[in-house]
């Protein structure tokens, strides 16, 4: 099976090793955000979903947000994404 995030490590193992961190995330234009490797949710509102990663948390907002999809270290958020930051 075809593993996007796999593939793409795959050809930047000449790159920095800094590039690779411990999660991975597609954002689809601002309608559909992907993540793999997340440890946790911590918000879950319709305009604010965060989750924790390995050296601190991500913050999602925007609006009609909802998880259409949660697993041990998977997520996928859908509504209208209007920002994504990484504290």
């Amino acid at each position: 099976m075809f593993n996007f995030f796999e593939e793409i490590k795959g050809q930047l193992k000449r790159v920095d090793k800094n590039l690779l961190s411990s999660y991975n995330m597609v954002n689809l234009s601002g309608k559909i955000l992907y993540v793999e490797g997340h440890l946790g949710l911590t918000i879950l509102s319709p305009t604010v979903i965060a989750f924790k990663i390995k050296k601190g948390r991500v913050e999602v907002e925007g609006k009609g947000l909802y998880l259409s999809e949660l697993s041990q270290n998977t997520l996928k958020i859908e509504g209208e994404i209007k920002r994504v930051e990484e504290f």
